[in-house]
């Protein structure tokens, strides 16, 4: 039997194919060639069936479809949730209420790598716009002055390539700074974009990486968007919420008289919790006894035009303090606890550690969720559901996770609702997630000697982790363990970093480990990648030219969310069911 230019059927692949009947050889040989005239033995367990729409539609005829849904409540959670349900389902009419009295609070939003995804794939925002619009910066991972080591230590969201080595780095300089090229670019405040003939060449759709958002000018665009998508606006304030049984709301009555019925309510009032906690009595469990704080005191200060491609996580006196780097000032937060310091102290220990910060203004919040964030006709999305507090940026990633979380569980019609278990129990165990990687933070820093901190050490409740912890101080790496005791871990105490997430922070932290998994080669080996890797960032832009570059280039941005070999690009948002 002849074969094609170029073929080759070599292995044993080549040798079935050979023994085939010419018409069945030359099925075989189109649906297993390379495209080069090679037959390539991995399309054997390819998948070639399209991820089908279950979406579901609702009946013409059906009384008790779900045709209307009332979002109630603005900010970064209302807009999204309203965008995600117009987008994902153009048929059903979306409502925004929000009241006009209730002013957008101007901080910096720190995020992860999934809300760039969400943003870009999911909801299909053009990158391009939000540039012009929102200004983002890059945030490739965090610098914690967090620990016992002086310099801290450096998070980058690489950690699970662990391109240069967290063990090398670890043997080497007793700090886990310096095991992955984005650890030592973000040692240099650069971004992995580079000049070369003149023109920006990036290499960052091979690091992971994700936008710190001004939220003032990010509602702002996500309002406009919105209007444009067809959501509809409804400024009024709720005065009352009328239910028709205990897990049901029947209609709200606004200040100005209107009475707004919707099928479908979801609750995005933030703290206030007008409908799941206020109108149907939701029980609310507290993380009290594993996070201990419960204010924020924010300003701005100026950066002068440095940008950083991290955000700052500084250990303070009864908490700690973030830095979000935004185009015009750095975004400062002091997270504490109101039980050991008060509002007067804390604007006192900001002002001296950053002399011209602007006037402070003291955000009060709890750290907990509700048992559950969806009853009967009302979904609580953003703060009305649950909160823990702004340490590993949280708060607009799983948002948006329960967004689309809702998206794949909303039936078409009221009389077929099974996803509301579903979607209930995987929220709160997203949640608790949350609070046991947050509180690992907290029980083991032993930076400052404080009342605060020594509270935290000697009471706080990891016990969600407790294997985790247990594990890790018998042997670590856990990412260099056995591939069925990380499996076990991942059953019995699921991480939202995974593994190589709590590696790097309980390393960074100096966690006593009794052995270390043998590193498998000399140190001279991970010197070289080190060396590498220190060229490679001290060639790399500034973080501010870099951002500037994608706003004049808007083909990088294309080939991050394009790309098949991006960590952001459409293949990868396949994989994950964004598109």
């Amino acid at each position: 039997m002849a074969l094609g230019p170029g073929a080759s059927w070599g292995g044993e692949l080549g040798r079935v194919v050979g023994a085939l009947p010419a018409d069945g050889a030359a099925a075989v040989r189109e649906w297993l060639s390379d495209g080069e005239g090679e037959l390539d033995p991995a399309r054997l367990m390819a998948t070639h069936s399209a991820v089908g729409d279950d979406t579901p539609r609702p009946d013409p005829d059906d009384p008790q479809a779900i045709r209307r849904i009332g979002v109630i409540g603005g900010g970064t959670a209302g807009y999204l949730t309203a965008l995600a349900l117009q987008h994902k389902r153009p048929w059903l009419e979306v409502s925004l209420v929000e009241s006009p009295g209730i002013p957008i609070i101007g901080v910096g939003e720190s995020t992860v790598p999934f809300l760039l995804t969400f943003l870009h794939h999911f909801l299909e925002i053009d990158a391009d716009e939000l540039y012009r619009r929102v200004r983002p910066t890059w945030k490739t991972g965090i610098n914690f002055e967090w620990g016992p080591h002086p310099d801290g230590f450096r998070c980058a969201f690489d950690w699970s390539a662990e391109s240069v080595g967290l063990l090398g780095a670890m043997d080497a300089t007793g700090n886990i700074t310096g095991s992955t090229l984005g650890s030592a670019l973000i040692a240099r405040d650069r971004a992995a974009v580079f000049e070369v003939d003149g023109k920006p060449v990036s290499l960052l759709k091979y690091l992971p990486f994700a936008y710190h958002l001004d939220n003032k000018p990010f509602v702002e665009f996500l309002t406009d968007l919105a209007k444009r998508r067809g959501v509809k606006h409804v400024p009024a304030t709720v005065a009352d919420v009328v239910t028709s049984g205990p897990e049901w709301v029947d209609h709200l009555v606004t200040t100005d008289g209107q009475q707004l019925e919707f099928d479908l309510f979801v609750d995005c009032t933030g703290f206030r919790s007008l409908l799941l906690e206020k109108a149907l009595g939701t029980p609310f469990v507290s993380f009290g006894s594993s996070l201990f704080t419960d204010r924020a005191v924010t300003g701005n200060v100026a950066h002068h035009g440095h940008i950083k491609p991290y955000t700052d996580v500084i250990t303070m006196n009864a908490g700690w303090n973030w830095g979000i780097p935004t185009p015009d000032s750095d975004h400062r937060g002091y997270v504490y606890s109101s039980d050991f310091l008060s509002d007067d102290e804390a604007a006192a220990e900001m002002a001296k550690r950053y002399p011209g910060i602007s006037e402070p203004k003291v955000v009060r919040f709890r750290s907990g969720r509700h048992e559950k964030a969806w009853r009967g006709n009302v979904v609580g999305i953003g703060n009305a559901y649950a909160f823990t507090e702004p340490l590993e940026s949280s708060g607009l990633v799983m948002a948006a996770d329960a967004i689309w979380s809702l998206l794949a569980t909303l039936p078409a019609s009221w009389s077929s609702a099974p996803g509301r278990d579903l979607f209930n129990s995987a929220l709160n165990q997203r949640w608790d997630q949350v609070r046991w990687l947050i509180t690992s933070h907290y029980k083991f820093n032993t930076r400052l000697d404080t009342p605060f901190w020594r509270a935290v050490r000697a009471d706080a409740d990891v016990s969600g982790f407790q294997p985790i912890l247990d594990m890790f101080a018998e042997c670590a790496p856990l990412s260099r363990r056995s591939g069925t005791l990380q499996a076990m871990l991942n059953r019995v105490s699921p991480t939202t970093f995974e593994l190589y997430g709590m590696d790097n922070i309980l390393f960074g932290m100096q966690v006593p480990t009794k052995r270390l998994v043998p590193a498998g080669e000399p140190l001279s080996r991970w010197r070289a990648r080190r060396q590498a890797a220190d060229a490679l960032a001290a060639a790399a832009m500034p973080t501010a030219d870099a951002i500037a570059a994608y706003a004049d280039h808007p083909e990088l941005n294309h080939g991050l969310l394009n790309d098949d070999d991006s960590w952001a690009g459409h293949r990868v948002a396949r994989m994950m069911g964004m598109r």
